[in-house]
């Protein structure tokens, strides 16, 4: 029987490869990435028969380095090294020394990720991760990879670059056992023949290939089956490495943890053995990950039914899970079929099902998941290499493109819709219903009691209104209109557009533009709410980077512009936040919100308020 032994094919005068391109799309986190591929590749190869969830088991140990043929792997380290020196390549001069500094010792240090509950690594399969390139091959509907470059996550925790791979799985004369190492270097001189240029991945192995039950060493030997991959040389970068894989773990994989399809744990030398399931996921967000959006994200699908959208082209069906309170990170969180998060972004380029909040929504957190493994898929073909976010750029064609789009502008209404009505917010044509201020509305027959009705309240056509800061200048003008209707809210809108659009062709008018302190702050979705004649409620979301003055007053407009009689802000309460300071000059609200606040104010006035007639300036 020949000895296993590291064999890298000779070049033959192909491509020079100097270093792989591919692990730098996980290398900015290196553990939170390893650990969404691995697992992602886990959950992807789950056995359909078995009711038992994957578990999926890390490990820290030191194995003797003469299981991997270390003495063979050297030489052609030092080769790399030599090369990189020779360029000065000071990256991967760092790196090769990092990787000869990992066999300076007896052992080395490897990270093992085993699987069970899964069918094991069969044929292609085999393939796909071991020996090909970009290639995608998993057995299961939906599966979450589609670039084949996510197996390369683990190079980055590697100072050796090199893997040992480990299966067992059920061919058609029972078990099957095989092992083979891969080491993803550069191409480098043959060490031993000279002259000859080498490839730069090779492979531990047997003349006939992978080792078989026989020769597999006792460690590489997989108790059930399922996936072994033994990371040699682990170099996780931070001391604090387990603590940032269960809040990855919890973050990435709540979905499938909460609903009993996966329990991973994480052991090491130096830690008590950590296990993340159904049963321990709530008191591990409360250690790892209390101020994680995802922990919302868990809340909602731990709580709450979800409600099903209607079918969409493509997509077909989706589960939504909505929570409302305060402290929810208000953001859309999509979770593919076998239960991990792809992104929760607030951007629609990255996050297109995401709908734009609203002021008056309370906060929320949302959990989108396809019903159907068609939709899944339909989705898979748009995100990124990394999985971490999805856009209709991703498509080939223009026409895709524009028909993803649209899925997309239906997902995003029908969501709102359901936002609004988690949030207790119905529309009755021009009236609103919005029951999350009625407390603060006295009840006509019974003040005791100011929640008991229904509170109806005109709906004001405004995103923005008239805005004046402390420091404006005379040339400001009070801010921007924005409070017509109809046409003429239309023509105000192609006349803002027409200027900006002359500002921006005006160089010294964009540059004095740009150095004005006493641009408008970002206030979304401000409310003229009237209560009775000379009382309304003011609310209104500060989207400015840092806290900044804003003053705040009754502006007459539209027929009522021409008035004699000006109508005062003369006293204000804060309803909330709390601690927010106001203060009232002239008739002048003035406030300082911090960034993100939507304070709602209680304001009256010295005259009548008609919110046909008035708006907030």
């Amino acid at each position: 029987m020949a000895l296993p032994s590291w064999q890298f094919p000779p070049t033959n005068g192909g491509i020079d490869f100097v270093q792989d391109p591919s692990s730098g799309y996980f290398r900015g986190n290196p553990v939170p990435n390893l650990v969404r591929e691995v697992i992602q590749n886990s959950l992807d190869a789950q056995e359909k028969d078995l009711s038992e969830p994957v578990a999926v088991r890390f490990c820290d140990t030191n194995l003797d380095k003469t299981l991997i043929g270390a003495s063979e792997l050297e030489p052609h380290l030092r080769e790399c090294l030599k090369r990189a020196e020779s360029t000065n390549r000071k990256a991967l001069i760092a790196s090769y020394q990092r990787s000869l500094n990992a066999l300076a010792s007896d052992s080395v240090r490897c990270l093992s990720v085993v699987d069970s509950g899964t069918t094991g690594l069969k044929g292609r399969i085999w393939d796909a991760l071991v020996i090909q390139e970009g290639a995608v091959e998993k057995d299961g509907a939906a599966p979450g990879g589609s670039n084949g470059i996510g197996k390369n996550s683990v190079l980055n925790v590697s100072d050796l670059r090199t893997v040992f791979y480990s299966t067992q799985y059920l061919g058609r004369r029972g078990k099957v056992e095989k092992m083979q190492g891969k080491a993803t270097l550069m191409c480098h001189p043959d060490p031993h023949h000279a002259g000859q240029q080498l490839q730069h991945i090779g492979f531990y192995k047997s003349a006939d290939g992978p080792l078989n039950t026989r020769e597999i060493p006792d460690v590489f030997r997989i108790a059930d089956i399922g996936t072994g991959v033994f990371i040699m040389g682990f170099n996780p970068r931070s001391e604090n490495w387990i603590d940032t894989m269960v809040a990855s773990v919890v973050e990435n994989f709540f979905f499938a943890i909460h609903h009993q399809n996966l329990v991973i744990t994480i052991s090491s030398q130096s830690r008590d053995e950590i296990t993340v399931s159904h049963e321990t996921i709530d008191q591990l967000f409360q250690s790892h990950a209390l101020n994680s959006p995802a922990r919302c994200y868990y809340q909602a699908i731990r709580d709450g039914k979800p409600g099903q959208t209607p079918k969409f082209d493509r997509m077909g069906v989706l589960d939504a899970y909505i929570a409302t309170g305060a402290g929810m990170p208000r953001r859309t969180a999509y979770v593919n079929r076998k239960g991990m998060l792809i992104t929760d972004s607030k951007e629609q380029k990255i996050n297109p099902i995401a709908p734009r909040g609203k002021s008056l929504w309370p906060d929320y957190a949302v959990v989108v998941v396809p019903t159907t493994d068609r939709g899944d898929e339909w989705i898979r073909t748009m995100e990124s290499a990394s999985h971490d976010s999805m856009s209709s750029g991703q498509l080939q064609e223009e026409k895709e493109q524009r028909e993803a789009e649209r899925v997309f502008r239906k997902i995003r209404e029908c969501l709102r819709d359901c936002i609004n009505e988690a949030a207790q917010i119905e529309k009755y044509g021009d009236i609103s219903n919005l029951n999350e201020l009625a407390a603060m509305f006295p009840d006509e027959f019974d003040p005791d009691s100011p929640a008991n009705r229904v509170l109806q309240t005109h709906t004001i056509e405004t995103t923005v209104p008239q805005i004046s800061l402390e420091d404006s200048g005379p040339d400001d003008g009070g801010g921007i209109q924005n409070n017509a209707t109809g046409d003429t809210a239309q023509q105000t809108r192609k006349e803002r557009k027409k200027k900006e659009e002359d500002k921006e062709e005006d160089p010294k008018r964009r540059q004095a533009n740009t150095n004005r302190p006493d641009r408008a702050p970002g206030l979304n979705r401000a409310r003229l709410i009237p209560k009775d004649a000379t009382h309304a409620m003011v609310a209104f979301t500060f989207n400015e980077e840092e806290p900044r003055q804003i003053r705040l007053a009754l502006t007459p407009v539209g027929s009522e512009a021409g008035r004699e009689n000006r109508v005062d802000i003369v006293e204000v309460r804060v309803v909330n936040p709390d601690g927010l300071e106001v203060s009232l000059d002239s008739g002048v609200l003035s406030l300082t919100p911090n960034p993100g606040q939507r304070p709602v104010l209680e304001i009256t006035a010295n005259g009548r308020i008609d919110d046909k007639a008035f708006r907030l300036g």
